[in-house]
């Protein structure tokens, strides 16, 4: 029974909620898109992100000085079926089809810009789009 405790307790917040639905969309992604997408401090999602990973939720991967998140490997079947059946249960929420919304811009703004992290700090495109 441990291990769901740990598992539901990780999920019990919405920042780590919003987290582990994004990655269960998107196969990996940076704590700096994390960041963008979130709009929110990096010390406040690097937190967040080590409770995930404590909880085996999420692993990462280094990627030269980036480190990117992933689902983790070791989640149980019924595990993710949790996270989907939670990723279905949200399909009118305005909170997660934002975050699905920045999450697409934070892709085009890597694609124009060739980089696999949008530079650091506010970006005006995105601040101007959430408005």
């Amino acid at each position: 029974m441990e291990q769901q405790t740990h598992f539901f307790h990780a999920l019990s917040n919405d920042i780590r909620l919003r987290i582990v639905l994004l990655l269960a969309q998107e196969p990996q992604l940076s704590v700096c898109q994390l960041v963008r997408i979130l709009d929110l401090p990096q010390p406040k999602v690097s937190r967040h992100l080590a409770v995930l990973r404590d909880a085996g939720l999420v692993s990462i991967d280094r990627k030269a000085q980036w480190i990117c998140y992933r689902l983790g490997e070791m989640l149980a079947p019924w595990q993710r079926k949790v996270v989907e059946a939670v990723r279905e249960s949200l399909d009118d929420s305005t909170q997660y089809e934002e975050d699905r919304r920045r999450l697409a811009e934070v892709h085009r703004l890597m694609r124009e810009r060739n980089h696999p992290c949008a530079p650091a700090g506010r970006d005006p495109e995105l601040e101007e789009a959430a408005a």
